[in-house]
């Protein structure tokens, strides 16, 4: 069991849909906060840890002996006193240099920011809609230059319709449908849709006809639209699945509807080939002249 519409692109065209000029790069790294602290005059925590410490030791000391418990209280005040004093006289010149330092970071910090600033406005400029797509263009452009012309292709509006006053429910009136379907298309469209074209396909030494194609002559670029006929036996599946591929790996975008959906949804089928070329980048002016047309539903069978 197949959904419809299906389609089928290359994977280079669906990497080029996808891609965007190469960005600037951006080398300056955040400058880091600095790990001083605001200086005091006196750490008062560290000057009572340092005291508790020490009475704690002199007791310990004290018990084995009294006289150098003695000493060891005199030494460790001594100690503590010359450390508290040389917190407060060196205060002045710890303030300057935590400022300096804030001072410094400050100044990274502005340089930074200002980079960052420049550095994201070349991004947006790089990466400007306009750019993005001129950027896609002209590598769909070296994409598919590669694909041949088709000598035996006729514009559809060249096309003389037979079945123009055949009820749509006669089998007979498919070709007439899918003319009616590809000059709705046509309408809005900047290349041209074809019928009747036959695509050699070497494997299987057979020429696939799609319902209609399509060639912008901007890119030449090629996608078929077919239709799945209800009719169909696994035998003509299976040769049109080989052709498919065949084409896929030739450069083509192909998109297949069930016969169902063409019949009944025609303008439905419509945007959803717009759809198409807006998603890959395409052509972004075709699918805002379907916007009041509601989405088509996906077939399965």
């Amino acid at each position: 069991m197949r959904q419809f519409p299906v389609i089928l692109i290359p994977p280079e065209v669906q990497r080029i849909a996808q891609s965007m000029p190469v960005a600037p790069e951006f080398k300056i790294e955040l400058p880091s906060v600095p790990a001083y602290r605001q200086p005091k005059p006196v750490h008062i925590k560290e000057a009572l840890f340092l005291t508790s410490g020490l009475v704690v030791i002199v007791a310990l000391v004290a018990l084995a002996a009294k006289e150098l418990g003695i000493i060891l209280l005199i030494v460790g005040a001594i100690a503590i006193v010359f450390r508290v004093r040389f917190q407060f006289q060196s205060y002045n010149r710890r303030c300057k240099k935590h400022q300096d330092t804030l001072e410094r970071y400050l100044g990274k910090l502005k340089a930074y920011s200002l980079e960052e600033v420049g550095y994201q406005r070349q991004l947006a400029i790089a990466h400007a809609p306009e750019r993005v797509l001129e950027f896609r263009h002209q590598q769909f452009r070296d994409f598919f230059k590669r694909l041949p012309y088709y000598e035996n292709a006729i514009a559809l509006n060249q096309v003389r319709n037979n079945f123009g006053n055949v009820q749509s429910t006669d089998e007979q009136s498919i070709e007439g449908v899918i003319y009616y379907f590809g000059i709705t298309l046509q309408q809005h469209l900047s290349g041209t849709l074809y019928q009747r074209m036959k695509l050699p396909i070497p494997s299987i030494d057979y020429d696939w006809e799609p319902a209609l194609a399509y060639i912008d002559p901007a890119f030449n670029l090629h996608i078929a639209i077919d239709m799945s006929l209800d009719s169909e036996n696994a035998a003509i599946v299976m040769r049109n699945d080989l052709a498919e591929r065949f084409l896929v790996d030739l450069g083509w975008i192909i998109i297949k509807f069930s016969q169902e959906q063409i019949l009944q949804n025609s303008i439905e089928c419509c945007k959803e080939f717009a759809k198409l070329l807006d998603r890959l980048s395409i052509d972004k002016t075709v699918l805002p002249n379907f916007i009041d047309t509601p989405d088509l539903l996906p077939v399965k069978r």
